[in-house]
């Protein structure tokens, strides 16, 4: 026992990185550098050290059998102890958030969030199940947990007199980004809407993850924003044949996704693919575009994305004129010297389905910006942003 105690003051003194008693200099430099923080995190896992050995000490019968010697220890053992320990707090230091505030919890109270993920389902438009996607679908509730659902909960929830706005990510998020970007865009949302209409914040979860040097990957993703807008087509048909008043808004490749969407549900040809049913016109659904990362030309009339318009009723459109990951969209645009919407701003537009002109309030936040692409920076520092997207909660509800 005494051979066991003595390890364990060596352990929390190694932890916690004491200065040798019998140094008066060091003792005093070591004070000088001691960072509180650190101390307290030192400390805390000190305490956990002794907690999992007063564990493994507790676990043995000391009536039965005597008690096992130091040796018994190895010193793998020990290691894999103090890993499993460093790993639990590292994960809590992670996890730890503030409490959320009065009136965001009474927003998650009254909202409805939910996630639609396509990432394990096929981006080749060839081999996609256009009759019924299998979205993985999810809820998350008024603590923020997930909870799994399904399709029929999704639609059979619709409301018409509720509005459900779909947000779609830009490139290089993974899962839990898409997640954790998804709740930050709706709270900013939510702190900026004009009155106390509830509504439904669908996050579209589409397989944009890191996976190769940024022109590679950006053109790979290029490629499967014609999958993503098909599905989100899809989608929206349902949203349609319920009468559900819809919003679309988009960052970066999510703009592309969002225009693409609105074509496709027009019978417009994505990928040399179609929803193969009849096309929908006139869903009058509004659109927010941030930093689109889509040609200037698509939405002209004729252009790749030229039906798009015929869905839409009206459009916010953020840009940024010194945007420097759009500066160089012609790399990755199928035209020659092609040009991004969310770096030139706005061109020309196809009607809406009545033949009257789109309506569109676009912002150059280049002041604002900077050079940044960077969807964060739309909401810190353009003050409009927040107000413009939010908007769309109530204006889905009106046909201009």
């Amino acid at each position: 026992m005494l051979a066991i105690l003595f390890f364990l003051e060596r352990l929390v003194s190694a932890m916690m990185h004491l200065p040798p008693q019998n140094d008066a200099a060091t003792s005093c430099l070591a004070a000088r550098e001691f960072d509180a923080p650190r101390g307290a995190t030192r400390c805390r896992r000190a305490v956990l050290a002794l907690a999992v050995m007063a564990m493994f000490l507790g676990a043995s019968d000391l009536s039965a059998e005597p008690l096992a010697t130091p040796s018994a220890w190895t010193i793998a053992d020990i290691s894999q102890s103090q890993d499993s320990l460093n790993d639990s707090i590292d994960a809590e230091l992670r996890t730890t958030t503030p409490a959320l505030p009065a009136s965001l919890s009474k927003d998650l109270r009254s909202d409805r969030i939910w996630l639609v993920n396509t990432r394990s389902i096929s981006h080749h438009t060839c081999c996609m199940n256009l009759c019924q996607p299998e979205f993985r679908i999810e809820r998350l509730d008024q603590c923020g947990q997930r909870r799994a659902s399904s399709l029929d909960e999704y639609l059979t929830s619709m409301d018409p007199t509720r509005p459900r706005i779909i947000y779609i990510h830009g490139n290089r998020r993974d899962a839990n980004k898409a997640i954790t970007q998804g709740l930050y865009v709706y709270r900013q949302l939510a702190c900026h809407r004009h009155g106390d209409q509830p509504f439904d914040w669908v996050i579209w979860s589409w397989p944009s993850e890191a996976s190769a040097v940024l022109l590679a990957d950006a053109r790979e993703k290029a490629q499967r924003t014609d999958s993503q807008g098909l599905y989100v087509a899809w989608l929206l048909r349902e949203h349609h044949l319920k009468s559900q008043p819809t919003g679309l808004i988009g960052f970066s490749f999510g703009g592309r996704i969002v225009s693409g969407a609105l074509h496709a549900l027009a019978g417009g040809t994505l990928g040399r693919r179609t929803l193969d049913v009849p096309p929908i016109t006139g869903a009058n659904i509004d659109v927010g575009l941030l930093a689109p990362a889509v040609d200037t030309t698509w939405m002209m009339p004729h252009g790749h994305h030229g039906l798009a318009s015929l869905n839409m009723n009206r459009m916010v459109l953020l840009y940024n004129h010194r945007d420097i990951a759009l500066r160089f969209f012609k790399f990755v645009s199928r035209g020659p010297g092609g040009h991004a919407l969310g770096y030139t701003g706005p061109r020309c537009f196809g009607p809406r389905h009545d033949g009257t002109a789109l309506p569109v309030r676009a912002f150059d936040c280049a002041q604002m910006v900077g050079n940044h692409h960077s969807e964060k920076l739309y909401y810190e520092q353009a003050g409009c942003a927040g107000h413009e997207m939010g908007s769309l909660i109530e204006s889905t509800l009106v046909i201009d």
